[in-house]
């Protein structure tokens, strides 16, 4: 599949779209103060990853994509403040999926 076939790809825009929701889903919960309920999710979902071929390194790559992505639509929006913001958020939901997931280092 080419480059412009994987951008084009249903699979692939649906699971693009699942990521946003899940990323959006997790702020969301974080600035409700629902971490208690936010982590099993997270944990769950790190564990389901594993059974699709998931492996740890891939939550950096998608890490910085997620951070490419956005400093791309906010342009000059998109501040080192933002920016660290951003990082940190993925921080938590990357680490506690990659927890669920029991990887051993």
């Amino acid at each position: 599949m080419s480059g412009e076939e994987m951008y084009e790809s249903e699979k692939l825009i649906k699971h693009a779209s699942n990521v946003i929701n899940t990323v959006n889903t997790a702020v969301q919960m974080l600035e409700d103060n629902k971490v208690d309920e936010l982590l099993p999710v997270l944990k769950g979902l790190g564990k389901r990853h594993v059974a699709y071929g998931v492996l740890e390194p891939h939550y950096n790559v998608v890490g910085q994509a997620l951070l490419a992505t956005l400093e791309a639509a906010e342009g000059d929006a998109f501040t080192d403040e933002v920016k660290a913001a951003w990082t940190e958020i993925y921080g938590v939901i990357s680490s506690t999926m990659i927890e669920g997931a029991g990887y051993s280092s």
